[in-house]
């Protein structure tokens, strides 16, 4: 599988610093993220994929856009493939552990989250029909931060996800990336549940969230512990 990074060319050390870190995963290519410095929406929504009620930054419009071109790379070549933001952090043996769960689950699985931003709200089913897990990550508390993963070997176990609204790395089939595509496109601003349940909803205004509503939908599951962290010394993509 293709290992993709997505870094824009206006933020040339978020590269370098990803690909040092990484140094211990084999075969990361680079994909040039959207520069939201010369993003056209108008040409974007013409071409149907943003729409006129779309409340996204242009920061927010460039970061879909990068992961979008990806999907459609999977769907167009049927190969399956890793994406990582610059900012991602992977465990040392994440070569052997994602081989591993992803040869443990369904042949026809849509999407595995490797991992996602310290603090984020997470939903899984640790039961299916049963149990659920709803809570958070707490941020690295080595002084190193999450630049400490990349020394680690971590063992993961693989659940159904739900819902989250921060993706880091994660993995995607063709059919997966075809529904992503079908189900997020246009970027739009529809309703979606705050990041904190209790705050009630809101209008969407990241991919993430968008990406969110339909996990539960989908053949979609999430690996904990985490083998990919965001690391918060990067700033993002």
């Amino acid at each position: 599988m293709f290992k993709f990074f997505i870094s824009s060319d206006a933020t040339p050390d978020q590269s370098e610093r990803f690909v040092r870190l990484n140094a211990h995963v084999p075969d990361l290519v680079r994909s040039v993220g959207v520069d939201e410095h010369t993003l056209d929406t108008q040409a974007m929504r013409q071409m149907n994929l943003i729409s006129a009620e779309c409340l996204f930054s242009h920061a927010a419009f460039a970061q879909a856009l990068s992961h979008v071109a990806l999907w459609g790379n999977v769907a167009q070549h049927q190969t399956p493939a890793h994406v990582f933001e610059s900012n991602a952090v992977l465990c040392a043996n994440f070569e052997a552990e994602s081989t591993r769960i992803l040869a443990s689950l369904p042949q026809d699985w849509d999407f595995v989250l490797w991992g996602n931003t310290p603090g984020s709200t997470l939903q899984f089913d640790v039961l299916p029909e049963l149990a659920l897990f709803n809570g958070t990550v707490q941020p690295p508390y080595s002084a190193r931060g999450a630049g400490a993963l990349s020394e680690m070997e971590v063992t993961s176990l693989a659940f159904p996800l739900l819902a989250t609204q921060s993706v880091c790395g994660y993995a995607i089939s063709p059919t997966g990336a075809e529904k992503m595509i079908k189900a997020c496109l246009p970027l739009t601003s529809t309703t979606v549940p705050a990041a904190n349940p209790t705050d009630g909803s809101m209008a969407a205004q990241t991919l993430q969230q968008l990406m969110s509503l339909h996990y539960s939908t989908m053949k979609a599951f999430v690996c904990v512990p985490p083998l990919c962290m965001t690391d918060a010394a990067a700033p993002a993509l």
